[in-house]
């Protein structure tokens, strides 16, 4: 079985660093939703506001969401999915996340519409000790894990925050577990390189981590045909970044962005061009699988 060559593990400030300075082109060429939306047999693929109303339902429901008192969002980013969470629960919705940059527009989001069940906390997933221990009954956490330092060491992290008997839903890319040499070489490497990700995990790893971390796998799901439109939308916008004149606002806006981040911006905003051509061939080869995880914490 091919593994992908691990990366230089990235500290949580380069992470958060990361995603500070590439925030504002992440919102222009993807929008609100940085994770993937899931598109059934017969949904239009350019009806992504549709799936990704479908795909919240169905995350939503999973965790119990309509009926928790509390819920988790880990890796929140600009706070999205937890104002749609918030304005379909009577319980609070805590949205984490390690980046000023994109609290900063969760902020704005809160600010342009009142939700007095919804708030925001700067904090790292790595050290969740100390975040209202035990409180939260239902967490999602979508399309951030891959990043993490330690997988493992986060969702024993992220237990000590969850009731007993509370769920847990994880979506994250993984590494096929039959990726050949060839896949690992040109497309999962590189892909890993450009984005910061030290290692890709796959389906039995998660297991693994879930079980070791006082978790009950409740449901283990391959989306991969699922989101395959999600591939095709990012490697469009790619082209179209690499093909359209630059606004005056945006150019502004990176501008900005490389002052204060120097010159590995302007080299992070380029590797997301060829982070958009490489996932598309990764997942149209099988190489990248798309995984949700449904776990709860075990009880006693």
């Amino acid at each position: 079985m091919a593994r992908v060559r691990k990366q230089p593990v990235r500290s949580s400030e380069d992470v958060r660093d990361g995603f500070d300075a590439l925030a504002e082109l992440y919102y222009a060429y993807w929008g609100e939703f940085f994770h993937l939306a899931i598109f059934e047999k017969g949904d239009d693929p350019a009806d992504v506001a549709a799936a990704y109303e479908r795909t919240h339902e169905r995350y939503f429901a999973a965790i119990g969401g309509a009926t928790a008192t509390r819920v988790l969002e880990l890796a929140c980013g600009g706070g999205a999915l937890s104002a749609w969470m918030a304005d379909r629960t009577a319980g609070e919705v805590v949205g984490v996340d390690f980046s000023s940059r994109q609290l900063a527009h969760a902020a704005k989001r809160v600010a342009r519409r009142q939700r007095p069940n919804l708030r925001f906390v700067r904090h790292d997933i790595m050290h969740l000790a100390h975040l209202d221990e035990g409180c939260f009954d239902a967490a999602i956490c979508l399309d951030a894990a891959c990043y993490l330092p330690d997988r493992g060491a986060a969702l024993r992290q992220v237990a000590t925050c969850l009731q007993p008997g509370a769920r847990l839903l994880l979506v994250d890319w993984c590494r096929s577990e039959q990726a050949t040499t060839l896949q690992r070489e040109l497309l999962l490497e590189p892909l890993c390189r450009y984005w910061a990700i030290a290692e890709l995990g796959c389906v039995s790893g998660y297991r693994t981590a879930f079980r070791a971390a006082g978790f009950r796998v409740v449901k283990v799901e391959d989306l991969s045909e699922h989101v395959m439109a999600n591939w095709e939308r990012g490697y469009h916008a790619a082209l179209r970044a690499l093909a359209e004149p630059i606004g005056v606002t945006r150019l502004l806006g990176m501008s900005a962005a490389r002052v204060r981040h120097g010159a590995r911006f302007v080299q992070a905003a380029k590797d997301q061009v060829q982070v958009a051509l490489l996932a598309k061939a990764a997942a149209e080869s099988g190489a990248l699988r798309y995984v949700s995880v449904l776990a709860e914490r075990r009880r006693g």
